[in-house]
């Protein structure tokens, strides 16, 4: 059988984000997107998704197992959340393939619906893979402050999860802006370490996903006497940098 989840925004991102509520809440099965609207730039229409369902839907991945494994041993409150839940599975670059290429084919239906030109660049790493739709032509991808392209991350990610019941490791990304995005990430880092240093008081910055937060950690790690730690619930978690 199918289900058909409908919203009505201001915006693209707004109705995309609460479609992607009512879809969290539905069972296994593959995801096939139709957008009804008029102009993308000044949406004002409504966002048509189907979801296919199959089986029973078995639960997926804990959210709290998948941060502790993305943010490593350098952040307190992960390796809590690490102790709690089971070890994090290695993926084989076979599994690897077969979810980039289930984000691809998410992706150019999701172009299709739109009506949005664009091609897409895979890359893979050792432990994941990034899909980045170039050539579009405008921004109607990534949205105001990034929050149309967090909708489709997050959409990729629930759909790779219940298709192959494991955490997704798939990172999307349009024209760029995750490369700009994380440059100026690590410029704040940076000069939060630099006051961190100077005055000891723990320094908190913007809220950043998951591929974020993990490269943050990392450049923490590499600065003796200080250590850096998440907190908050998503979309809202941050990186706490401070004196160990």
């Amino acid at each position: 059988m199918s289900r058909t989840v409908q919203a009505r925004g201001d915006s693209l991102e707004g109705a995309l984000a609460q479609a992607i509520t009512e879809l969290l809440e539905a069972h296994d099965g593959p995801v096939d997107i139709e957008v009804r609207g008029a102009d993308l730039a000044s949406w004002s229409g409504r966002v048509r998704f189907d979801l296919e369902v199959g089986g029973s839907g078995a639960a997926v991945e804990d959210a709290a197992e998948a941060d502790a494994a993305d943010e490593g041993a350098n952040s307190p409150v992960a390796g809590s959340a690490a102790t709690a839940a089971s070890p994090e599975q290695e993926i084989s670059s076979e599994e690897l393939d077969e979810e980039a290429d289930a984000a691809a084919d998410f992706l150019e239906g999701l172009l299709d619906a739109m009506d949005l030109p664009g091609d897409l660049r895979i890359k893979l790493h050792d432990d994941h893979a990034e899909l980045e739709v170039i050539d579009i032509g405008s921004g109607a991808l990534i949205g105001r402050r990034g929050q149309t392209l967090e909708a489709i991350q997050e959409l990729v990610r629930c759909s790779l999860q219940r298709q192959f019941q494991r955490r997704a490791r798939v990172k999307i990304d349009a024209e760029g802006y995750r490369a700009r995005r994380m440059e100026k990430l690590v410029e704040k880092a940076e000069e939060a370490i630099d006051a961190v240093l100077d005055g000891g008081e723990p320094e908190r910055l913007e809220p950043m996903d998951v591929f974020e937060r993990k490269a943050i950690h990392q450049l923490v790690a590499e600065v003796d006497g200080l250590t850096s730690r998440s907190q908050g619930r998503e979309p809202a978690r941050r990186v706490i940098i401070e004196r160990e």
